[in-house]
């Protein structure tokens, strides 16, 4: 299968990155519209510049080369300021792109459910502004540029269904005409699933992506030109080291021996049978032992950064590489002024503290 830009994907070492700043809430009112962090308005999160935190480079620096994201508010055009509602995320990926990490930009579900709604037309030029932020106005992708992701988990999403991610890959393809981008430059694209067995119960996600390939098939703007050119598979799993070992080896290869895919989410929360952050950190390190990158396999991203603690609760908060350190020790950003929404406000960036799960990763991918 020959993918443009797949090869600057392997061996794909990556991990879920949700950040936040520590002021955020998981219930309104809200303080920030949105859960996109990773772009101008909040750089002390992501860049050490201005005695920020630097979560990127310090990613970097334990070899991670992925990140999966999952939110990307509308940006503007290129070269323009912000507008209301709308997020600058340039110089992130620039960044990352210096760091020598890939980004897997989002078009998150939130626009699938607009697709949904009826408001197709609007999330089609949405989706070409972010086309165009990504190519920066050019013709070929910023270097921190990886992949596209449409939707997380349409298998198990109430508000859209596999319709709507195959229009809104529609609407990517026509945003990269109407660009001009040629077909060497354009960056392969996935659809995470879910590890639901979906009536094949030792073979969970497979189903969730043969209802995904008879969609892009049977779509006439994308057919199997589409499917077998730019798809890359991947799915959310929690499964233990030795299930994913041969479902790698034997599972999915059995259904789709050309089709690349790679794991992306990976990883297992600490609950309240036992399982402490030690146990954590052994359980997913296990993961990371069987789970090498090889043949069409290209990797997994570890879930997650940071403990989702200023936006969830319970055992959904537990899956982080780090947390919020209890040391006090924060800083102070500003959004900068006349932005709207939040203009002039501040936003708090905690210190982090390393749980055991950071050293298995570190381990793993700087080994």
């Amino acid at each position: 299968m020959n993918i443009a830009n797949l090869s600057a994907l392997q061996p794909l070492k990556g991990v879920s990155y949700s950040p936040a700043p520590s002021d955020d809430t998981p219930r309104p009112p809200l303080k920030y519209f949105d859960t996109d962090f990773a772009n101008s308005t909040f750089p002390l999160i992501w860049t050490p510049g201005q005695g920020g935190r630097g979560d990127v480079k310090n990613l970097a620096d334990i070899g991670v080369n992925f990140l999966h994201l999952y939110d990307w508010s509308v940006p503007p055009a290129p070269g323009s300021a912000p507008g209301a509602y709308q997020r600058n995320h340039l110089p992130f990926l620039e960044y990352c792109g210096r760091c020598k990490v890939k980004v897997m930009v989002p078009i998150s579900n939130y626009f699938m459910e607009q697709i949904h709604q009826g408001k197709g037309s609007t999330v089609k030029s949405q989706i070409q502004a972010m086309v165009a932020e990504v190519y920066n106005g050019g013709k070929t992708p910023l270097p921190g540029a990886g992949m596209w992701g449409i939707a997380n988990e349409y298998d198990l999403a109430g508000g859209f269904n596999v319709k709507d991610v195959v229009q809104a890959m529609a609407y990517l393809l026509d945003a990269e005409q109407a660009l001009g981008i040629a077909a060497g430059s354009t960056l392969p694209v996935t659809s995470p699933v879910s590890f639901g067995t979906g009536g094949l119960p030792d073979a969970p996600a497979i189903a969730a992506i043969q209802k995904l390939k008879k969609a892009v098939e049977s779509y006439p703007a994308l057919g199997s030109k589409f499917w077998t050119g730019r798809f890359v598979a991947s799915a959310n799993t929690f499964n233990d080291g030795a299930f994913l070992a041969r479902y790698i080896q034997k599972v999915f290869p059995g259904y789709f021996p050309d089709l690349p895919f790679f794991f992306a989410e990976m990883g297992i929360d600490i609950n309240g049978q036992g399982r402490d952050e030690n146990a954590q950190a052994k359980y997913v390190a296990t993961q990371l032992a069987n789970t090498p990158p090889e043949g069409n396999f290209l990797g997994r991203c570890v879930f997650q950064f940071l403990n989702q603690s200023a936006l969830k609760t319970g055992t959904e908060a537990t899956f982080g590489m780090t947390k919020y350190s209890q040391s006090g020790q924060y800083r102070t950003g500003s959004i900068p002024a006349g932005y709207d929404p939040g203009g002039g406000q501040s936003y708090r960036v905690d210190e982090l503290t390393e749980k055991p799960l950071y050293k298995a990763v570190q381990s793993a991918y700087s080994g």
